[in-house]
């Protein structure tokens, strides 16, 4: 590492279990200050921010914004060690871009999101418990909101339509995600795979008929579920969540219908959002519609700008 020992005594400052991935970050630019023959800090902005562009891409959205933070952080704590003159003010004009880290946080398609899953999560075939994992994202990006997934049973799963039914909604199956489905709806066990990879055992799944039933809990617990994903999603370039697919789902769904020549609007979005807002006034809600429907329409052209920028404005 460039200057270890310097970065070494700046990690002290962090708490021990933090300091581990505070350096291998700062690390992520020893390339680049072999190049330039000197400390990050002391580089000028036109020459930091194209090697932190770089250096975003090949990591998870939630690292970059804790790398420019720590960055941020190198400099003041340079600076209490160095004289004032000696560092440059590259690091404080440093941005980070929302493109780079959004193509990390969201999907272009179910196949997309199909491909992440394999990446990070076990085949469905497999049987393990990464089936619900992976059943958690399909439910998102199929639209389910968050405070209902919990509540979707395997009766609902109609398989001959490739829907869901949930109270009077209906929520769409992709064909990706099929094996999940599937095995969500037929496993009364998973595998469990020990240390040791020679060491094998199935346990019974919690009794039950919801469909993301695991190996504890009945009825999952989405909070539970949110940690185990990032701690997965962590040990990869990628950074989904619950919010990103629903988004990329939605996204995805009003980017066929434009590739088929038809409006896009997300104006039952916004009414769907605005029946939230009962104590509102009605300036307020009309207001807030109007922002809502900017926000909406400027999310999705930004995602379709990421994922397929060759389409026709």
């Amino acid at each position: 590492m460039f200057n270890g020992e310097q970065k070494e005594a700046f990690v002290v400052s962090y708490p021990n279990n933090k300091r581990e991935e505070v350096l291998g970050l700062l690390q992520l630019f020893s390339p680049y200050e072999e190049t330039w023959g000197g400390d990050l800090v002391l580089q000028p902005i036109d020459r930091l921010q194209p090697a932190f562009d770089t250096i975003v891409k090949s990591i998870a959205a939630k690292k970059a914004k804790t790398l420019l933070a720590v960055l941020k952080k190198y400099r003041e704590w340079y600076l209490s060690e160095h004289e004032l003159k000696a560092v440059c003010a590259g690091v404080l004009l440093l941005k980070l871009n929302t493109e780079a880290t959004q193509k990390y946080s969201m999907v272009a398609s179910p196949r997309h999101l199909k491909l992440v899953l394999d990446e990070v999560f076990d085949q469905p075939e497999h049987e393990t418990v990464d089936c619900v994992y992976r059943g958690f994202m399909w439910l998102a990006f199929a639209g389910v909101p968050r405070i209902l997934v919990s509540q979707i049973t395997v009766d609902e799963v109609d398989f001959y339509n490739m829907v869901i039914h949930h109270g009077d909604q209906k929520y769409s199956i992709p064909v990706e995600g099929l094996k999940e489905f599937r095995m969500l709806c037929e496993l009364d066990s998973f595998l469990v795979v020990h240390k040791n990879p020679d060491w094998e055992s199935r346990r019974p799944r919690a009794e039950g008929n919801q469909l993301l039933r695991g190996l504890g809990e009945a009825v999952v617990v989405v909070e539970k579920v949110g940690v185990i994903l990032s701690q997965r999603f962590m040990k990869s370039k990628w950074s989904l969540n619950y919010e990103s697919m629903l988004a990329s789902g939605l996204f995805y769904e009003k980017y066929e219908l434009e590739r088929f020549g038809l409006d896009v609007s997300f104006d039952a979005e916004v009414e769907q959002r605005l029946e939230e807002m009962k104590d509102s006034s009605i300036s307020a809600i009309t207001n807030n519609r109007s922002l809502m429907k900017k926000r909406y329409k400027d999310r999705y052209n930004q995602w379709k700008m990421i994922f397929y920028p060759t389409i026709d404005k």
